[in-house]
């Protein structure tokens, strides 16, 4: 029976469906895909596809389930190559974490603004129900009055 992809660490059930659209149905697929290949996703940046690809690994040998050689010394490749640029990964990371700050950042002040604006439009709305009201109560008199001078 194959495995789904959220069965590995750190795979949730977004990034699951994210895998999944990018052809990452199983644990296999994920075992036996390059570190290219999987950094194409979204949020898998070459360690993040590596350290995915060793838990898939990790995760086959343990329901006895064989990896071809192939693929084994296609990754252990990957890695030295990984290994050798940390620094551009600190970077990428610093970098996508920037980015979600500011995205957060953003939505904050996005509701904070929608806040104020529902304040506004709720202080417009009772300004204009008492304005109704004492209209409707002008009316009343008036109609009261009218039917005073019918009567006499």
């Amino acid at each position: 029976m194959e495995q789904l992809v959220i069965k590995i660490a750190g795979i949730g059930q977004v990034t699951s469906a994210l895998l999944t659209k990018h052809g990452f149905k199983t644990v296999a697929d994920i075992a036996n895909a390059s570190v290219e290949s999987l950094s194409v996703v979204s949020g898998f940046a070459s360690a993040r596809s590596l350290q995915t690809i060793k838990k898939a690994k990790e995760l086959l040998q343990t329901a006895d389930v064989s990896i071809s050689k192939e693929v084994t010394d296609s990754v252990v490749s990957k890695e030295k190559e990984v290994i050798k640029k940390p620094i551009k990964n600190k970077k990428a990371a610093k970098e996508s974490k920037n980015k979600a700050e500011k995205v957060s950042k953003n939505k904050k002040k996005e509701i904070n603004r929608l806040k104020l604006e529902v304040k506004k439009l709720a202080s417009k709305l009772a300004k204009l129900k008492d304005k109704a009201k004492k209209t409707s109560k002008k009316t009343a008199k008036k109609k009261k009055t009218s039917k005073k001078i019918k009567k006499k």
